[in-house]
């Protein structure tokens, strides 16, 4: 594999175009003899397999309010006799389960994979939720349970459990994908003294813009204490648990079932980013979104390496926020390709192993381990059809440098086109029937087309794409999902979730309480949202999820607009989009320039 490095270059003309120059460099290698080599998904001469086996033991950690957490430990072995020196513990906090991951153990399924790394002297650890599988107390909300303030403090309390136990060398780190990162990103609010090092795959960073993409709100049953819904919910979990190594009777087990009966499960529908959840009693988003801890995490010590895959959703976003949004010096961000958390995948078709990097990443913060990996430019990131040998990148910042935002404008004869003029005026309109359910990302419809030409030269796409989008509709809301394609010459099509989407009422744009990268950020609140005034032009500004593409020649690039009705008594009513004049529909993206 071979790794290039995005820095600022000088403007180039390219076709009639501004754009600037991808000055693409090859990674430094960090060496300190010929036989070491430290690269993304290179590590030679650095770390030595020291072990050939591992043990498993388990018991309950308490944490300060006396809940008692049940823990597997995994510690390596030599010739079947467990490690005596002192080593680093990486651990992961998980509502899914410690012992098992789709019928496989979970410390060697869970994406991240952590067992592999005890053969080169890591001890590692899986910790069940409070309130769930065989963990005493109550959960509430499930895999955010973690955010609530009775369990804030678990990843805490177990990272300095951890530390100073016999077989730790107290130097902590955490691993862990989807809800795992996300106990990852609750940790690093608390910042626990010996916690060095986390490595949150797919985790968010403003929670409602994760979980409620668009504002396009989903309702989830409540499922409280003594409900059909809730106990099958929680009854099913608790069949699953696994007793702790003494508790051969399943008495301790059993007494840590009972808590569970308290569960409430889900926080039910809570739309606007200030809604109270009635189920828990609490402004959820703002309780459990990693943003609203934010100056706590920038000025913590801890090490983040923060990962995503282009294939998944609303989990995407989060990942580039953290990376911009934490301390620099510590923090670095991976993309792959691939669906959610499938890391597997990733090292099947390009051969980049996702535990080689958190090999590298633990080494460093947890062993001291001189590999220059901090060294390197902190953005490691994927390219849809790159050449194989140059598919992966590196760059100093996200989004990338180099970057030339180009518009391209909607035209009445379905077109995209960077002349504006070609849109021509209001009084010619697309119109399409809104469907009848509201649309979710993961399923492309037949929707409303707008393409390009063919292209004459490779296009790269690599950064967050914006649309400014300008409707009509007799309809109080209308929920607009937008997917972006790779139309080839054959017909044939290809996304891997470039999407966006926005509920028309949330069309109010506001100040991001964060660094947001300069896109367009709105408020989601309930005093903000306002419907449409009927048959009178709105005006809908958002951003597609990030990508990393390249549109061959003689591709074109097509976006596809789905409408879906968010008023029962206006179902089925038109929608125009419109385009040229005072209301020119248009999409702005990041264009990067081929050598």
């Amino acid at each position: 594999m071979t790794y290039t490095t995005s820095a600022k270059a000088s403007l180039l003309v390219l076709s009639g175009l501004l754009l600037s120059a991808c000055a693409h460099q090859p990674a430094p290698d960090a060496k300190n003899s010929i036989d070491q080599v430290s690269k993304p998904g290179v590590y030679e001469g650095y770390a030595e397999v020291l072990y050939d086996g591992h043990e498993r033991t388990s018991l309950y950690a308490p944490v300060r309010d006396g809940t008692q957490l049940a823990v597997d430990i995994f510690r390596p072995t030599l010739n079947g006799e467990a490690a005596t020196e002192k080593l680093p513990v990486v651990w992961m906090h998980t509502p899914y389960n410690r012992r098992t991951f789709m019928g496989k153990p979970a410390v060697e399924n869970y994406p991240g994979y952590a067992l592999q790394l005890v053969k080169y002297g890591y001890n590692v650890a899986i910790v069940d939720f409070r309130g769930l599988y065989a963990s005493e107390g109550v959960n509430r909300g499930f895999n955010r349970g973690e955010w609530l303030p009775a369990a804030r403090y678990d990843s805490y309390d177990i990272t300095e459990w951890l530390a100073q136990q016999p077989y730790s060398d107290g130097n902590i780190g955490m691993w862990g994908c989807s809800a795992t990162g996300g106990s990852q990103m609750q940790t690093l609010t608390t910042s626990p003294p010996s916690l060095k090092a986390i490595i949150p795959l797919s985790a968010e960073y403003d929670a409602y813009s994760f979980a409620v993409l668009g504002g396009v709100a989903r309702e989830r049953p409540i499922g409280p204490p003594g409900t059909p819904t809730g106990s099958a919910m929680v009854t099913a979990r608790d069949k699953l648990a696994v007793p702790i190594d003494v508790d051969d009777d399943k008495s301790l087990l059993n007494a840590a079932v009972a808590d569970h009966g308290l569960n409430v499960d889900t926080v039910g529908l809570v739309p606007f980013r200030d809604s109270q959840s009635e189920a828990v009693g609490l402004e959820w988003w703002s309780q459990s979104s990693p943003h609203t801890y934010s100056e706590a995490m920038k000025n913590s010590h801890i090490g983040v390496l923060a990962v995503a895959n282009w294939d998944e959703a609303g989990t995407r976003h989060g990942t580039f926020l953290t990376f911009n949004n934490l301390n620099p010096d510590n923090t670095k961000l991976l993309v792959g390709p691939a669906t959610h958390c499938d890391w597997r995948t990733v090292k099947k078709d390009t051969g980049f192993d996702l535990v080689t990097e958190e090999l590298r990443f633990f080494d460093h913060w947890l062993k001291g381990v001189e590999n220059g990996i901090m060294d390197e430019p902190p953005v490691t990131y994927y390219t849809y059809n790159q050449a194989p040998k140059s598919s992966w990148s590196q760059s100093d910042a996200w989004p990338l440098p180099n970057e030339d935002r180009q518009t391209y404008y909607l035209s009445v004869q379905n077109g995209l086109s960077q002349n504006k003029s070609a849109a021509r005026s209001l009084q010619s309109t697309i119109v399409a029937p809104p469907k009848s359910e509201t649309v979710t990302v993961f399923t492309p419809e037949d929707g409303v087309k707008f393409e390009t030409r063919p292209l004459a030269a490779d296009t790269e796409i690599t950064g967050h794409p914006v649309l400014d989008l300008w409707i009509q509709t007799p309809a109080e809301d209308i929920d607009v999902t937008a997917i972006l394609f790779d139309v080839a010459p054959d017909g044939s099509k290809q996304s891997h979730q470039f999407v966006g989407r926005l509920r028309a009422s949330h069309r109010a744009l506001g100040e991001a309480p964060y660094e947001n990268l300069g896109l367009p950020w709105h408020s989601f609140t309930q005093a903000d949202a306002k419907p449409l005034e009927p048959n009178t032009p709105a005006r809908l500004q958002f951003e597609m999820l990030p990508m990393s593409h390249i549109f061959k020649a003689g591709h074109k690039i097509q976006i596809q607009f789905t409408l879906a009705s968010g008023d029962e008594k206006t179902m089925g009513q038109p929608v125009q989009i419109l385009t040229g004049g005072d209301h020119a529909s248009s999409m702005n993206l990041p264009l990067i320039a081929q050598q």
